[in-house]
């Protein structure tokens, strides 16, 4: 039998929330789905009210059909933010990427690792049972079917066409891991993005090795990189203002560079950004750390650095999610005219780095090789 890894400290049970089925993400429907739904009264009514049920997507795939773009809401979420289709033809007629939500399972060669979303409420909360309770249900939808990434031993892909094997790759996890208890996450990420990008310029690539080059409590690259982390925050900032054209975004530029007054209205925000760090200080401070590291935990326990991109890529948004987030948390605080942030600051910060930074994000393949072009630069 196989062996399910599950980690320890986090919980889960569905709260029945719906939040997971009023997302920006793209659901794919097997078409075994959409052939039962579409024959089915439900089917019927839901595509007479909202003109479809399912949408194909540009590979020819169907997906789930949402109303309105701009509100993202599955046509078959009801009023009461339960599920049309669980309800009435059961949890097994609902698409797999949503019978499956919001686990996530990675095979590896030494088992299956099970991890969650923290875009989950429940999931976010830490309520519920521990995750390990869920295995019997999850093994029987492994005897169906269920979505599974699988790592080969000898391709983790690192970069671009460089790949290593999956023993290099655990030598550098167990390192990242112990640094990351050692020494804290901001730095042990960083340190993590310096070796593999330098690893990747070697034939063959040896990930676990480029460790020796950095002692405790070193930063990469004489902080240079710590530089770069803090440009690419203020660019991540940039992008959910209510207002991006150039003519917003120039002079926010300008202001960021000069040490000048920067203007976040949609945030009832006034000063400069080293102003408003100080602020972030204060606001938000250390009492959230323990959460941002329970969400590292699982990133590293999923094997999230493996999913969808290479491990650089990944490795990125590592580094920045956590200072997205304590950013955004202050900048929430602030909307709502409060010097000091709430949990419910937090998650909301959370929720938003999940759907557009994490591992399904809808950002991180546009931006990640941006920064990785600058980080080459430097070294």
């Amino acid at each position: 039998m196989v062996k399910l890894h599950f980690p320890s400290g986090q919980n889960y049970d569905c709260v029945m929330c719906g939040r997971g089925c009023e997302s920006l993400w793209t659901i794919p429907v097997e078409d075994h789905v959409v052939e039962r739904i579409e024959k089915h009264p439900l089917g019927l009514r839901v595509i007479n009210e909202n003109g479809a049920a399912f949408s194909k997507n540009e590979e020819g795939g169907y997906v789930i059909h949402y109303p309105d773009p701009a509100q993202p809401r599955c046509g078959f979420l009801a009023p009461d933010k339960l599920c049309s289709i669980h309800a009435e033809l059961g949890m097994e007629a609902k698409p797999l990427t949503c019978q499956q939500f919001p686990f996530h399972v990675t095979e590896t060669p030494d088992g299956v690792y099970v991890g969650v979303s923290f875009f989950c409420t429940s999931v976010r909360e830490n309520s519920g049972r521990p995750l390990s309770a869920h295995e019997d249900w999850l093994r029987q939808l492994m005897k169906t079917s269920i979505r599974v990434t699988t790592i080969e031993a000898d391709k983790v892909l690192v970069a671009p066409d460089r790949h290593t094997s999956w023993t290099d790759f655990v030598a550098f996890d167990n390192q990242l891991r112990q640094r990351v208890q050692d020494q804290g996450l901001d730095l042990s990420a960083q340190q993590a993005i310096a070796v593999t990008a330098l690893a990747s310029q070697q034939n063959p690539v040896n990930l676990a090795a480029g460790w020796d080059q950095f002692e405790l409590e070193e930063a990469p690259l004489g902080g240079q990189l710590a530089s770069l982390l803090e440009t690419a925050l203020f660019a991540l900032v940039k992008l959910f203002l209510h207002d991006t054209s150039p003519e917003r975004i120039e002079p926010l530029d300008a202001a960021y560079a000069s040490g000048a007054t920067l203007d976040f209205p949609e945030y009832g925000w006034t000063g400069t950004w080293f102003q408003f760090l100080r602020f972030q200080d204060q606001a938000v401070g250390d009492n959230l750390e323990d959460e941002l590291d329970r969400w590292a935990d699982m990133q590293l326990h999923r094997k999230s650095l493996l999913v969808y991109r290479s491990l650089l890529d990944n490795l990125w948004m590592l580094a920045l999610i956590p200072r997205f987030v304590r950013c955004t948390t202050a900048f929430f605080a602030r909307q709502n005219g409060r010097e000091q942030a709430l949990l419910e600051d937090y998650y909301r910060a959370l929720e938003q780095a999940e759907m557009y930074l994490g591992t399904n994000g809808l950002l991180p393949s546009r931006l990640s090789p941006r920064f990785t072009a600058h980080l080459m630069e430097l070294l």
